[in-house]
């Protein structure tokens, strides 16, 4: 009981050191030094008519493959177009280079050193410094300690987003 009580303790100075840094990235603090910064890369909200697009972040499970229906964890339907990436270079240039997708699916374990919750860093970085909300989320992952962990970042995060008055990609 003690250790849960000092989770949530953890959690709650986080978000109270966060509010009181203004404009400062904290986002930056843990993040490995060759990860770059956001730039200030306008944003495309030209969207193909009809088809959201959706990022899988996995480096080993094809989101089409036959055998699985892997679309189920899709938070916007299987009707997408689909962005496969395997690693966090890829998505971090994905990101910066085309902006916000519709949603991304993400996997915690990816086969470099890095893994599905340093992405949701870099997503998290990109829409703290451009004052957006995150765009929808899902994860696949089979490691549920992983999998919890991007959930409760993006939440936390979606909450101060909020609560500062962020804005939606599409708006």
């Amino acid at each position: 009981m003690k250790a849960y009580h000092s989770h949530i303790l953890r959690n709650l100075l986080f978000l109270k050191d966060f509010l009181s840094m203004g404009s400062q990235n904290l986002f930056a603090l843990n993040r490995p030094a060759f990860i770059k910064k956001s730039a200030t890369v306008p944003i495309k909200k030209s969207r193909k008519i009809g088809r959201k697009t959706l990022i899988w972040l996995d480096d080993r499970i094809d989101p089409l493959e036959k055998k699985m229906d892997w679309l189920a964890f899709s938070p916007i339907g299987r009707d997408v177009n689909i962005i496969w990436l395997k690693e966090i270079i890829e998505f971090q240039t994905w990101i910066h280079t085309n902006g916000l997708p519709d949603a991304i699916c993400f996997d915690y374990d990816l086969s470099n050193s890095f893994n599905g919750l340093d992405c949701a860093e870099v997503l998290i970085d990109y829409c703290y410094n451009h004052q957006l909300l995150p765009p929808q989320w899902s994860s696949h992952s089979t490691n549920p300690e992983g999998k919890a962990r991007i959930n409760r970042l993006l939440k936390n995060y979606l909450i101060l987003a909020k609560r500062m008055n962020f804005k939606s990609f599409t708006d």
